[in-house]
């Protein structure tokens, strides 16, 4: 009778099912979502006006007649960097731009040089 109750009690548990918990599911995966910085819209102040003042020096040197082309060269470098927003690259070139002006002014003014 021992068989038989072991075999009524494995029979019953196999029709009424275990009880086996479920392996633990992980969480979803969090993608996590990267926005890019906001792009600037506006040029700084101090970028605005150097580009200006850039301008003038080229103006300048072109009435002198002492314009060297690697100043208007930076001047499209200046001018393209402004119409991409950044404030930084435009400083970087309007500068050289106006070193270069008061250069090739500057060299007006110094004797001619016999070769």
């Amino acid at each position: 009778m021992r068989a038989s109750a072991f075999a009524s009690v494995f029979v019953a548990a196999c029709l009424s099912g275990c009880a086996v918990q479920e392996a633990p599911k992980a969480p979803a995966a969090v993608i996590p979502v990267v926005t890019a910085p906001a792009k600037p819209i506006l040029l700084t102040e101090e970028a605005e006006s150097t580009l200006k003042a850039a301008e003038q020096s080229v103006t300048e040197a072109r009435i002198r007649r002492a314009l060297w082309t690697a100043a208007v060269e930076e001047l499209e470098r200046a001018r393209a960097a402004a119409k991409g927003f950044d404030s930084g690259a435009t400083l970087r070139h309007a500068r050289e731009v106006i070193a270069l002006c008061g250069l090739s002014i500057a060299q007006l003014s110094a004797p001619p040089v016999k070769w």
